[in-house]
This record gives structure tokens, C-alpha cells and sequence, in this order.
């Protein structure tokens, strides 16, 4: 007997009814009598052929591999140890809860930065960490290829330091030596706390079912993005002072019902670029903005003409809140390039870039917290070198040289705790 053709994606699954009975995709799941029986429509042990991505398993050669990525050279916490302490257990769980679609995030870790404001970090179980890595790849592989060039956050290849070069190639180009040219900088109000789920939900199915990602991944997806905070708890790392010195706007359980994702997810950094690609899409291909970029949710645009500039301000504002449900803050600046380009810890002026007065004033304040403690330990040393190196790495890409002889000047013992081989 000639087997009917499946239709394209299924194959034979679980038992199901409906219309596509009478349409003769059934088959007998007793296989040990050898009769495939295709065409039985009376036979009570039926199953019907279901999508083959609401078959797949969770590949556990990619789970171990997303474990890695978890790893991520960083010093472990007590969390971490625990899960590799018992790993081929803790995996196995995943695995079975990813392919069943029953996984839900666990109760995060919150904790108070302060440098430059206040503001939560959610740091997530380390369980979660590893579907973060096993699911963030996939949907990037979706997304990657359609997201413009001149967004720069959380992407490979691209970071900080490529996004203030882009964006003074673009202050040289419109100001051409002639101190012409204005660029208008926005920003979007408690951007994590204010991006509405649904619409994000909205954004992602239509792109993952069309890239017939498995339900698995889509199911954790959803679930990274609705699982409430009111049923995984919170962990809180931080004292109810420490809580309290964060404005009540910014913390994301006083976030708006259907509201807000966590700061500190390696997820949520990733959804907040599939968010803002509508924006990114809008002014690039509608507005045709030739001279554009954005660094999560901080964007510049940059032109010859100040009209040009104030009209696509409008543009943007009616974008932002009737697409994507969003509030530009209030401070918007629209300036004559000559007044350089506050951006990412740097002053982007037509002829360098200088470092921002604040990382300077952060940098000269930790030099001076070490000398008043003068503490020479070789502990206290390795911790100098790791907070110079960062500094440093940031000077080097802006105009330094006489920054950082000002710096070994006011502390003149920096050179030598700096040098290994030659300690105080």
C-alpha cells in the first residue's frame, strides 16, 4: 500500500482528533504486529502526525555546551559550585523539564549597584543561566542578520569603544572642518522597567515560528519572558536601606502589571535589542536617517540640519508611544557638534575624543581611597592593578596622554605598585 505523503513538517506523534483524521494522516502506534495500518480510520489505537518540532528533545551535547558559556571564566559563586558539585543531575533536570515544557525561571538574586545611581541587578539562579545560554543563541541566529549595522549593544564585533568610533566617523562627516553640524541625543525613561511583555511576545513568535524554532525553545522563551516575580520570590543580597535608596519607579516589582524585565539577564539584554530593532528599523528605513546609532536604549542622530533634527524628534517621540509603548525622558539634547557628544563615558568632538570628567573623577577618587588606606599587601595590589587596567583600557581609546600624566603625577607611588616586579 502506498503511504500518503505527511504534510511537510509532521511526522508521527502523539494521538490527537480533528480535521486532520478524515484527512488520512493516521497511523496505528502498535508497530510490534508490523501493520502500519496508515488509512484506519476506525482504529481505536490511533495517533495522528503532530508538527516535528513539538517532537524534539533538548539536545544535551548543547546543554553541556551552554553550561560552558554559564562558566564564563568568571570566579564562581557558591550557587555555581553547588550545581557543578552535582552537574550530570542538574543537566538531566533541565533537559527533562526544557522537553516537557514545564521549565520556569527560579527565584533571582537582587542586589543594589550604585556607580553612577542606584538601581537593581537580578541576577539569575545558575540553572537559569545555562537556558539563557541554550536559547539566547538560537533566537540570535534568527535576529542577527536583520538587525541594522549601527546597533551596537550586546552584539558581537560591535561594543562601547566600535560605537564611539562609528558615531565620531559620523560627527566628521557632517562637520567637514567647517564647525558646522548639530546631533540630537535621546533616551528612553526607565527603559527595562517600561518594555511591555506582550508587545515583545507580539515581536518574537511570528519570527521564531517561521524559523520553525523547536517548541521547547519557544516555550522557554515565554517563559522567560511571563513568569512573574510574584511566583519564582526574590532573593534579596542587599539591606532594606540599600532597597529603599532606589526610587520607587526604578524597581521592577513597582513595574505596571504586563511591564519591565530584569537588568543583570544575559536574556533580557538581548530582548531589549529585539524591542528597539522597530525603532532601529523605523528610523533607518522610514525616517531614512543616514547617520544613526544606538547603544541599548541611548541613540544618536546626527546632521547638518537642526530643523531636520527637531522634525524626526517628533517622529520619534509619536513612534516610541504608539508602537512600542515608550516615554522619551526629558532631557534631549539637540546641540551644535562643536559642543562635543557626551556618549558612553567619552566626549566625542569633531577633531578627538576626550574621557568623560566623571570616569576621571570615579578613577582619581579609588587612587586616593588606596593611598589613604595604604595597604601594600599583594592582595591589595593584584585588586590596584585589575581597577588601573580598567581605567586604563578605557583612556586608550580617547586622547590620554596627558590625562594619565596628570594621574601618575598626583600619585606618584602608581608606577611602581603597578609594576610586579617591583613592589612597594
Amino acid at each position: 500500500m502506498t503511504k500518503p505523503p505527511y504534510p511537510r513538517g509532521w511526522t508521527a506523534g502523539s494521538q490527537v482528533t480533528g480535521p486532520a483524521v478524515a484527512a488520512g494522516y493516521a497511523r496505528n502506534v502498535n508497530l510490534d504486529n508490523g501493520n502500519s495500518n496508515w488509512n484506519d480510520q476506525d482504529n481505536h489505537n490511533q495517533a495522528l502526525a503532530v508538527r516535528a518540532s513539538e517532537c524534539e528533545t533538548v539536545s544535551f551535547a548543547a546543554l553541556h555546551r551552554a553550561y560552558h558559556a554559564a562558566r564564563g571564566g568568571k570566579k564562581p559563586s557558591a550557587e555555581q559550585l553547588a550545581f557543578e558539585a552535582n552537574r550530570l543531575d542538574e543537566l538531566l533536570d533541565l533537559q527533562d523539564d526544557l522537553s516537557a515544557h514545564t521549565w520556569h525561571p527560579g527565584a533571582p538574586t537582587c542586589f543594589i549597584v550604585t556607580d553612577p545611581k542606584h538601581r537593581q541587578i537580578h541576577a539569575p539562579p545558575f540553572a537559569d543561566r545555562v537556558v539563557h545560554h541554550l536559547v539566547v543563541p538560537m533566537l540570535e541566529r534568527i535576529y542577527e542578520r536583520t538587525f541594522i549595522h549601527d546597533s551596537y549593544s550586546n552584539r558581537r564585533g560591535k561594543g562601547t569603544h566600535a560605537a564611539v568610533r562609528r558615531l565620531q566617523q559620523f560627527v566628521r562627516q557632517v562637520d567637514s572642518g567647517q564647525g558646522g553640524g548639530y546631533y540630537l541625543q535621546l533616551d528612553i525613561a526607565n527603559f527595562f522597567n517600561s518594555i511591555h511583555r506582550p508587545t515583545l511576545w507580539r515581536l518574537l513568535k511570528p519570527r521564531m515560528e517561521r524559523a520553525r524554532l523547536p517548541q521547547w525553545a519557544q516555550r522557554a522563551t515565554h517563559a522567560l519572558l511571563n513568569w512573574p516575580l510574584e511566583r519564582t520570590g526574590v532573593r534579596w543580597a542587599c539591606t532594606p536601606a540599600q532597597r529603599e535608596a532606589v526610587p520607587p519607579h526604578k524597581r521592577l516589582e513597582n513595574a505596571p502589571s504586563g511591564r519591565g524585565i530584569a537588568i543583570g539577564n544575559f536574556s533580557s539584554q538581548f530582548f531589549a535589542n529585539v524591542y528597539l530593532d522597530r525603532l532601529d528599523q523605523y528610523i533607518k528605513h522610514v525616517l531614512k536617517v543616514p547617520r544613526y546609532l544606538r547603544y541599548v536604549d541611548d541613540f544618536v542622530l546626527v546632521h547638518k540640519d537642526r530643523a531636520q533634527l527637531q522634525e524626526w524628534l517628533l517622529r520619534i517621540q509619536e513612534f516610541l508611544q504608539t508602537e512600542l509603548l515608550l516615554e522619551l525622558k526629558a532631557d534631549r539634547r539637540l546641540r551644535p557638534l562643536r559642543d562635543g557628544i557626551d556618549f558612553l563615558g567619552y566626549i566625542v568632538r569633531p577633531t578627538h575624543t576626550v574621557v568623560r570628567r566623571r570616569v576621571v573623577s570615579h578613577c582619581r577618587a579609588k587612587l586616593r581611597q588606596f593611598q589613604r588606606h595604604a595597604d601594600f599587601s599583594h592582595s591589595a595590589l593584584e585588586r590596584l592593578r585589575s581597577v588601573w587596567s580598567s581605567y586604563a583600557g578605557h583612556f586608550t581609546h580617547a586622547r590620554c596622554w596627558r590625562l594619565c600624566g596628570r594621574l601618575h603625577s598626583s600619585f606618584p607611588w602608581l608606577a611602581r605598585a603597578l609594576n610586579p616586579k617591583d613592589p612597594l
